[in-house]
């Protein structure tokens, strides 16, 4: 698979992520806060996409990667028990399955972690390589924690 194709693969899981930024209007408090940080980290992932897609300027993959490494960590106290009605994004399994809950925020941690080490590497291949592991990481937590449209309980 070539390098163009494997970004825009990766870009596009990114859209879609975005698309639901409006279903997020209306929603207050905690909801509103993790939705702002899980806004924060979509911003920087489309901004990484960027940069590989265009193959330029690669190093400053590093600070949004850890920019996102440093939100990593703040997303489990955003999920309180009860946290879960309202406008909101979040499926019960967050508080049934906890602890994967949190090795999921761990995983996000080690992979952009690895990705903000090889940005300073100019290896593009490498880069979008571990770029596409952070994308899966956000994926998986999603699949397992994320309805796919905000609904109103």
């Amino acid at each position: 698979m070539s390098f163009l194709a494997r970004t825009l693969g990766a870009g596009s899981v990114l859209l879609v992520l975005a698309a639901t930024s409006l279903a997020h209007e209306g929603a207050t408090g905690v909801a509103k806060d993790r939705m702002d940080l899980m806004g924060d980290m979509s911003k920087r992932l489309k901004d990484i996409s960027r940069r590989l897609s265009a193959n330029r300027d690669l190093a400053a993959i590093a600070s949004d990667a850890k920019a996102i490494n440093e939100i990593a960590p703040r997303i489990p106290p955003l999920f309180p028990q009860g946290s879960d009605k309202g406008i909101t994004d979040a499926k019960p399994a967050i508080w049934d399955h906890w602890n994967e809950f949190l090795a999921d925020t761990n995983k996000l941690r080690e992979e952009t972690t690895k990705l903000a080490a090889l940005a300073s590497s100019g290896d593009a291949r490498a880069i979008s390589d571990q770029y596409r592991t952070v994308a899966k990481a956000c994926i998986a937590c999603h699949d397992s924690f994320r309805r796919g449209k905000a609904d109103k309980l």
